[in-house]
């Protein structure tokens, strides 16, 4: 047997999927997440599947993890105490960034305080040109100055974003073996280590972020792997990372701590890819709805969009990513009146603690959740995961209270304002990631997932105009499933910087050798064979001129036709191309991946003589409160159609569906087709 675990944390519940790649028998287990103290949550619900399973702990293969510890520990302001080491002039660089206003007309607006206060940022004189030829030799007296105070300001980790330092990391790794020698203690991450490209605001923010989350992680992942181990389980943990693809722990802690940032969405976008494969899908827009946020995602042609810049609440993030769009619109989203007299449901979270209304766990505040209790969408005393059981009358009371009440409206008429607002802010952002980038949403499916995102997907589904609806086997784990089927990953990042015309083909293939090397080298490190190892090397490429680039696949030797696909990918961004234009390389990135385990899907056991109608219900649907039948998706087979109105109740989620024919395809999945 080879029995392997991915557990994903969310803002509301811990996901965990027991797989074993032999059998393909499948065990989940889902619990509340424990605010403040993740690992308490995991380490819980592993035990809990291992107990169902009924196996040993040193039988498990393998451990996959999502984490929202980096996710939290910014959004918070909660990472460790942090210094930035810059080049003498540059002291305000974090300050001034790029001086873009995320809401041009938003008089109020205003750019989050650094990660890193003034006080704790000290110039070293040093300065590289933009050939990385030394202008300022690295100065070690200012070094030392440095180190003096941050002593007596108490700096736990220290980041060191040099000028140029992309073209010559000399000084940064100097800078950091000396405090290495005098500061031990001191956790020091490096630019040239964590992202050596141009752009010193996005490099220095990114390597500011690293040093930031590097002691609250390494924290966090050593009291799993220590709990773990105690337990009995000998398999070393993986790590999620934002790109997709799993890294160590000792990866994870170090120069790719940044790369954790959206480890639990990027594991549901790998789950979706696999189901709408299976399928026989390959345009899809993946929606997971969890208990905090909204995450919408495209998979084009088969394979997920992936992006190399982002943003986290306000600061400028350069690494690998999968393209979601965050809203914060869950099924613990607060609703209320604001000042002004109007419904607005979110971005306020009632979490995992207290929670909505009707779980019973303290929460008194309408939320989403409580809203589709209301509305029979979630039915009263229905048993949820972690021994929480459905109250209607807490959440009517919470609803009266906090929304009914203040516009003079039943406790009905304001739930199902509730769900227009939050579905609406949902469809707004579905639009972002089709109709603004210039795609149909009616040739693509859409796949919903996470705890709540069934329970929502065919209105969005109607509003939208899609043609197709997926919801996998497992909707509420699927990011746990993910875990599952994630290769192991690794980039490198080389910095070219010329016209196309002035590089040979042998300066090109000799970069991307040495980027392989590296490659595999961590491979070897990681204890996973090169021999499976894929690498697959890009060349970010721009017009002369330009401030942006267009990444296309490079292969040995194929210059030209990487500029061709160049011409062809601007054409299709942007709808014109300039072969008048000389083309420049600004950057060579290889990644490299090793598939994980089984390529069988993780879909849970099935009653093969149960009864799937369970019950009668009124529910809110297709605009009105009517009768439907209840079915408990576990006995629905393969092939069975049905048609709504109806709800299908599972462990992990509830799907509501309107007047549409459902289908169980051969693998779990429900498929409802819309009439256009």
């Amino acid at each position: 047997m080879a029995f392997r675990i991915g557990c994903d944390v969310g803002g509301t519940f811990t996901d965990l999927c027991l797989f074993d790649d032999a059998s393909g028998r499948s065990y989940f287990v889902k619990t509340p997440t424990t605010t403040g103290n993740q690992d308490q949550a995991v380490v819980a619900a592993t035990r809990i599947a291992l107990a169902e399973a009924g196996i040993a702990p040193d039988e498990l293969a393998g451990f996959a993890h999502g984490t929202t510890v980096a996710t939290n520990a910014i959004l918070e302001r909660k990472g460790a105490r942090t210094a930035l080491l810059i080049t003498r002039g540059f002291r305000d660089l974090l300050a001034i960034g790029r001086q873009t206003r995320p809401h041009l007309y938003d008089q109020y607006a205003r750019r989050p305080s650094p990660l890193v206060p003034e006080e704790l940022v000290f110039e070293i004189d040093e300065r590289l040109g933009a050939d990385g030829k030394v202008i300022t030799p690295l100065g070690e007296a200012s070094l030392a100055d440095a180190l003096e105070r941050m002593r007596a300001a108490r700096v736990e980790t220290v980041a060191i974003a040099f000028l140029h330092s992309y073209a010559n990391p000399d000084h940064e790794r100097s800078a950091a073996a000396f405090l290495a020698v005098h500061a031990p203690d001191l956790v020091v991450s490096i630019s040239s280590d964590v992202l050596p490209e141009p752009g010193e605001y996005e490099r220095a923010s990114t390597t500011v972020m690293n040093a930031y989350l590097m002691p609250p992680l390494a924290a966090y992942l050593r009291r799993i792997a220590y709990t773990l181990e105690d337990d009995g389980i000998r398999a070393r943990p993986v790590i999620m990372q934002s790109g997709g693809g799993v890294m160590t722990i000792e990866t994870a802690s170090g120069s790719k701590a940044v790369h954790t940032c959206l480890s639990g969405p990027a594991a549901g976008m790998i789950g979706a890819r696999r189901f709408a494969e299976a399928a026989g899908l390959s345009n899809v827009v993946t929606i997971d709805m969890g208990g905090t946020s909204f995450d919408v995602g495209l998979i084009q042609d088969g394979e997920i969009l992936t992006r190399y810049e982002g943003e986290i609440e306000g600061f400028p993030l350069r690494v690998p990513m999968f393209d979601i769009i965050t809203l914060g619109a869950g099924g613990g989203s607060i609703a209320g009146i604001d000042p002004g007299g109007l419904l607005k449901v979110g971005p306020e979270s009632a979490g995992a603690v207290p929670g909505p209304a009707a779980y019973g766990k303290g929460g008194e505040r309408a939320t989403v959740t409580d809203a589709n209790v209301v509305l029979g969408r979630l039915r009263d005393g229905r048993p949820l995961g972690g021994g929480i059981r459905i109250d209607r009358a807490r959440a009517a009371a919470a609803i009266q209270r906090d929304v009914a009440k203040p516009l003079g409206i039943s406790v009905e008429e304001a739930a199902i304002g509730i769900l227009r607002v939050v579905n609406a802010a949902m469809v707004r952002g579905m639009r972002r990631i089709t109709i603004e980038r210039g795609l149909d949403p009616r040739d693509f499916a859409v796949m919903a997932f996470g705890g709540a995102g069934p329970l929502h997907a065919v209105d969005l589904c109607q509003e939208l105009e899609t043609g197709t609806l997926i919801v996998p086997p497992s909707p509420g784990l699927l990011c746990g499933i993910g875990l599952l089927l994630a290769p192991w990953r690794h980039d490198e990042t080389a910095m070219l910087g010329g016209k196309v015309d002035a590089l040979s083909p042998a300066e090109l293939d000799l970069a991307a050798g040495r980027l392989r090397e590296a490659v595999l080298a961590q491979a070897r490190r990681d204890e996973v064979d090169p021999a499976t190892v894929t690498v697959t090397t890009t060349l970010d490429m721009c017009y002369s001129g330009q401030g942006y680039q267009i990444p296309v696949i490079y292969r040995s030797g194929e210059l030209e036709q990487a500029v061709e696909a160049f011409h062809d990918a601007h054409r299709r961004a942007f709808g014109y191309e300039r072969r008048d234009r000389p083309v420049d390389i600004r950057v060579m990135r290889s990644s490299g991946t090793a598939a994980a385990g089984s390529r069988a899907l993780p879909v849970p056991a099935r009653h093969s003589d149960a009864d799937p109608l369970i019950g009668r219900t009124r529910l809110f649907v297709d605009g009105v409160m009517q009768e439907a039948p209840v079915y408990d998706r576990q006995g629905l087979k393969p092939g069975t159609t049905l048609r709504g109105p109806l709800l299908i109740e599972q462990l992990d989620t509830t799907l509501v569906v309107g007047a549409q024919e459902i289908t169980i395809d051969e693998f779990g999945s429900i498929i409802i087709r819309f009439q256009q």
